[in-house]
Parts: C-alpha cells; sequence; structure tokens
C-alpha cells in the first residue's frame, strides 16, 4: 500500500494561575495502536502559544485519530502525614486548580486552548470544531452535579477549550488531500 507522510504543527496555549496543564499528543496507526508524538507542559500564552510540530507516516486508505491527551488539572497530591495516613488520601488535601468563590464562581483556572491545527502546511480551520472532547469529571464535584440533577455530557464537539482533564480527538483520513477536499463542506 502507498504511504504518505504528514507534518503536523499544533498551536497550543493555557489560562493558568499556578502550574499549567500538562498534555501528551498521540497519533494511532491503522492496527489502532497509538505512537507519543509530544508530551509537556503547556505554558505558552495566547500571543505567543507553544507549538508542536511533528511527522507522522500513513497508509493510504485508512483512518487515523489525532489524540491530545490534558492532564495537570487536579495537581499533585499530599499526604498530610505519610508516616500515619497509610496511603488514605482526603478531598481536601488535593490542589485543584480550580478556585471559586462562596456562590461557587470560578476566580481562578487552569485551561488548554487550541488555537489552530496545521496538517501538512493546511490550516484546518474550523474542522478543528469536529473533534470530540471527553472529559474526565473530577470528584466529588461530578457526583454533586449529577445528585443536583445536573447532566455531564459523556463529550463535547466544538470545543477548543479544554478545562476539564481527558482528551480531544481528531479523526481524518488518508490521503489526507482528498480526505479534506470530502470533509471541507
Amino acid at each position: 500500500m502507498a504511504t504518505e507522510k504528514l507534518k503536523f504543527k499544533l498551536e497550543l496555549y493555557a489560562t493558568m494561575w499556578d502550574r499549567p496543564p500538562h498534555v501528551e499528543i498521540l497519533i494511532n496507526d491503522h492496527n489502532g495502536i497509538y505512537g507519543r508524538m509530544f508530551k509537556k507542559d503547556i505554558t505558552g500564552t495566547e500571543d505567543k502559544p507553544d507549538i508542536v510540530e511533528f511527522e507522522y507516516e500513513m497508509t493510504e486508505g485508512q483512518e487515523y485519530n489525532l489524540l491530545i491527551k490534558r492532564s495537570g488539572k487536579q495537581g499533585k497530591s499530599k499526604l498530610a502525614n505519610p508516616d500515619t495516613d497509610n496511603g488514605v488520601l482526603w478531598p481536601e488535601q488535593i490542589e485543584y486548580q480550580t478556585v471559586t468563590d462562596e456562590d461557587g464562581n470560578i476566580i481562578k483556572d487552569q485551561v488548554l486552548h487550541l488555537k489552530s491545527i496545521e496538517i501538512d502546511e493546511i490550516t484546518i480551520g474550523s474542522l478543528v470544531y469536529e473533534g470530540v472532547y471527553t472529559p474526565k469529571y473530577p470528584e466529588p464535584w461530578a457526583t454533586l452535579q449529577r445528585e443536583s440533577g445536573v447532566e455531564l455530557p459523556e463529550s463535547f464537539k466544538n470545543v477548543t477549550e479544554l478545562g476539564h482533564e481527558g482528551q480531544w480527538k481528531f479523526t481524518f483520513g488518508s490521503p489526507f488531500y482528498m480526505w479534506l477536499l470530502e470533509n471541507l463542506y
């Protein structure tokens, strides 16, 4: 089968007050096995985003997923006393990156932003909104939301701001130019 080597360029930035979000970028092959292309904290700003570039060889006629795994929202957990806590971690010991006031309004937060994605020097533009974001809601917040009648969606489309930990997946095909022409409109 014929192959094509594509160049990827992602511009990512963070809104943060304490620690940056952590990102792992992967692409799967036609067997569903993911290869890691990038893994680090994102510290760029909207005006000066972090740029992630890599190449990946693909087999024509196959479907692929560009996967962005976002973590670092809950921060690091600390045992109050490692000698006596026996590994038990209480919710108040987790360093969350979302801070709210007494009314529940967010006053400090950490968000990962997808500014742009280029594949083979073509900005995918509004196709970025075809990506599917599957958040991993934090506990006990998620349980409290559900108990109060709030339905938390399993996934979202039309998202370029990743507030919760989770993953964003963009599915495309090879040959890329044919896939692009078929999916532009």
